[in-house]
């Protein structure tokens, strides 16, 4: 992010805000009930830091009676964007969508750094162009001077943020599931409908295996899975740092590419992902041309849980698994999508599986997106608070159902080395649904 900007022009976007697209900010009552769910202010302890007052103080510039400074900005993009506050407001504040907002403004009037424009506006528009750009990774995995340089711990001795970001690594697959895998995958079975699975960006290139566990799933379910292999990212990273002329680009061309497949769902298996596809209807909805369309897709979209849940029929058999289990709500899954049932029914629908719930109420894990680097200290403080929340339950495989999830809780695992399973919720379906699949 670029630091020098035009505070007159920032502060004059913000007059043209309208707060009643965000639960009327004129609502906060500052009842405080936002700041026990919020980890900014769990970390930080001040106002500043909290729901209410990022709020406040976006309204006061609003109102011209604070400058769009520098502090005012690194407060903005301190929020984390998990919708904790959202979900526990009494008054219906959206405080959460309200910083992306004022991120927009601001980052429509300052010079773009040239990496974030390559990223943001080149790289993420293709999933092979990201490909290639994993190429240096992937060979320094194979070549075996990943191994070397954490043996000796190397990276940390020039800094500790590069030295975090390589552990945060997991391994890359051979190659990207698209890949791998045709477009189109019959129903194993009777077939009972059609389902488009938007495979996202991290899952296709990092966690490909995941996602192969998914489609199985649904094929085990009777669908039959179409895979459209130009799928573009959904756009949550630009969303998160105020882009939006290319994420409308990538929504629109997402929304196109599945109403031609004629699919009676649209399910991922990334929660990042189905939060955003599901937003696309609102972020339409003033855009006559294309709010029709836009609403029909979002309202076929559906988290995979959400969608096993309602397509697994009582007489499916579920194999038994023998271990004991907590799981880690994604912040897009509870608190953007406001699942939280589905996942743990699904769970426990599973024979001899102990499963424990985490006691910490559904808060992040410090990962949103990029935060955990660019805010790496206060996420590592968030994430020292869902490790002590996990041990709690004595839980030896942890489950979630994101990728940044995934990674986050991994390394607090080995950085804390408590040696737990972190795995996506398909893969423990998965496991069950082959196993019962076998006892009939």
């Amino acid at each position: 992010m670029g630091k020098h900007f035009d505070q007159d022009k920032v502060a004059a976007a913000f007059s043209t805000l309208d707060v009643h697209d965000y639960g009327d900010v004129l609502q906060c009552m500052r009842c405080g009930l936002c700041l026990s769910s919020c980890p900014t202010y769990r970390t930080d302890g001040v106002e500043t830091q909290s729901p209410r007052g990022r709020v406040a103080m976006i309204k006061a510039v609003i109102d011209g009676k604070m400058k769009a400074s520098e502090e005012f900005v690194e407060h903005i993009y301190h929020c984390l964007d998990c919708r904790n506050c959202q979900s526990v407001c009494p008054a219906g504040v959206k405080a959460g969508e309200l910083a992306l907002e004022a991120r927009y403004r601001i980052e429509q009037n300052r010079r773009q750094p040239l990496i974030k424009k390559f990223l943001l506006n080149y790289a993420i528009l293709d999933q092979k162009r990201l490909s290639r750009l994993l190429f240096p990774l992937k060979l320094y995995e194979i070549s075996g001077l990943q191994s070397l340089v954490r043996k000796y711990d190397i990276l940390n001795l020039f800094s500790e943020d590069l030295g975090f970001m390589e552990a945060l690594a997991p391994k890359l697959p051979s190659r990207p599931l698209s890949e791998q895998i045709p477009e189109e995958i019959p129903a194993i079975g009777p077939e009972r409908g059609r389902v488009g699975f938007f495979l996202g960006c991290a899952m296709n290139l990092i966690f490909a295996e995941t996602s192969r566990a998914t489609i199985e799933n649904l094929t085990l379910a009777g669908y039959r899975v179409i895979v459209p292999k130009e799928v573009q990212c959904c756009g949550t990273p630009n969303i998160a740092e105020g882009e939006r002329k290319v994420y409308r680009e990538m929504a629109e061309n997402t929304i196109r590419i599945f109403a031609d497949r004629r699919v009676d769902y649209v399910v991922t298996d990334c929660a990042a992902c189905g939060s955003e596809l599901k937003t696309y209807r609102e972020i339409f909805q003033k855009i006559p041309a294309f709010a029709a369309k836009a609403q029909e897709f979002s309202s076929k979209v559906r988290d995979v849980s959400e969608f096993l849940d309602s397509v697994l029929t009582p007489n499916v058999r579920f194999g038994p698994i023998s271990e004991t289990v907590c799981f880690h709500d994604p912040c897009h899954l509870r608190h953007g999508q406001r699942l939280i049932f589905p996942q743990r029914n699904l769970l426990k629908r599973i024979p001899q599986l102990d499963y424990r719930e985490l006691p910490d109420e559904g808060q992040c894990c410090g990962s949103a997106g990029i935060y955990n680097i660019t805010h790496r200290q206060r996420s590592m403080k968030i994430l020292e608070s869902k490790i002590e929340a996990i041990e709690k339950t004595q839980a030896k495989t942890v489950v979630s159902s994101n990728p940044g999830c995934l990674m986050q809780l991994n390394y607090g695992s080995g950085h804390w080395k408590k040696g737990w399973n972190v795995i996506h919720i398909s893969e423990i379906l998965n496991r069950s649904l082959i196993a019962g699949k076998k006892l009939d």
